[in-house]
């Protein structure tokens, strides 16, 4: 009798683990698909905006589109995306206490290994949490680099659109944020 039941909860908790598991698959590849789109998103409107009128649109794209996008990409996918980091421009995107938790460990990562792992995934209430980090690419440079090497009119703009921009002084490669996808128990359990 002692065998038949622990041999039962041996196989409850071997399947919840495997139900666990397979959760945690398919939020990340839920996570790494709604996060690609909206990068994939951004990146289409900003060069774009490039072609048309240079870094002066680019920053438009940034204070007016960029928001409505993610919440276009949002709705599209059925999860809630947001950007974030330490270094902000836009208030919206300050970080909440569990992304803090994931940017320190992006950081710490980079910090011991010199590389960023791919992605982080935390449980929450209500579902997961997945969070794909963004580095700074050469082109960034030009809004988020060294404010003493950037257009000085480029930097009035952007200073008068965000008075309290902490997104300066990045360099090629720096870790600079990541976007997070909440994904709901419910969008878990569809098939």
């Amino acid at each position: 009798m002692k065998k038949i039941v622990i041999s039962g909860i041996l196989s409850a908790v071997l399947s919840v683990s495997v139900f666990a598991g397979e959760t945690q698959e398919k939020a990340v590849e839920i996570g790494q698909q709604a996060s690609k789109k909206l990068l994939k998103t951004l990146v289409s409107e900003l060069k774009k905006a490039m072609k048309e009128g240079g870094p002066y649109k680019a920053i438009d794209v940034c204070s007016q589109k960029a928001l409505k996008l993610t919440e276009k990409v949002s709705e599209e996918e059925g999860v809630q995306i947001k950007r974030t980091t330490f270094k902000y421009r836009n208030p919206k995107n300050a970080p909440d206490k569990y992304e803090k938790e994931a940017l320190e460990y992006f950081e710490k990562a980079l910090k011991e290994k010199g590389k960023l792992p791919e992605y982080y995934l935390q449980k929450v209430e209500g579902g997961y949490r997945y969070y794909m980090p963004l580095k700074v690419k050469h082109i960034c440079l030009t809004c988020h680099g060294d404010p003493q090497k950037m257009d000085k009119k480029l930097l009035e703009k952007i200073r008068s659109i965000y008075r309290d921009d902490k997104a300066t002084g990045y360099r090629e490669g720096d870790f600079r944020g990541v976007i997070r996808v909440f994904i709901p128990e419910k969008k878990l359990s569809e098939k």
